[in-house]
């Protein structure tokens, strides 16, 4: 009986283990926007680089930065990525299940999942 036990255990903690992580790792490019046209040509200039989005990192330009956690958050009927490191969030919009939207000021960059 204690072996079943031990056993129900291991099994419930790697199921557990596995439910963790995001949908949204892989590779993605850069698309810039912005509703002023001024503004628009300037943001062109950030367009096309490539961004990896791995279970608990970003990585740009071959620097890789870390995260305690990457998850996904629902509010007021909108869903955004969340990247926490100890008690700083960063928080991307997600416009679909393979595309997110950076800032939401003048300026917006849109990140599109690569296939």
């Amino acid at each position: 009986m204690p072996m079943l036990r031990l056993i129900a255990v291991l099994a419930l903690a790697t199921l557990l283990g596995a439910c963790g992580g995001h949908d949204f790792e892989g590779v993605y490019q850069t698309r810039a926007g912005s509703n002023n046209e001024l503004l628009n040509s300037f943001a062109e200039l950030a367009s096309g680089e490539k961004l990896v989005i791995g279970p608990d990192y970003i990585e740009s330009q071959g620097k890789r930065t870390r995260f305690d956690d990457i998850f996904e958050r629902e509010s007021a009927g909108e869903r955004y990525l969340v990247f926490k490191s100890g008690e700083q969030e960063e928080v991307w919009q997600i416009v679909d299940d393979n595309t997110l939207m950076q800032g939401s000021g003048l300026v917006n960059i849109k990140l599109v999942r690569v296939p």
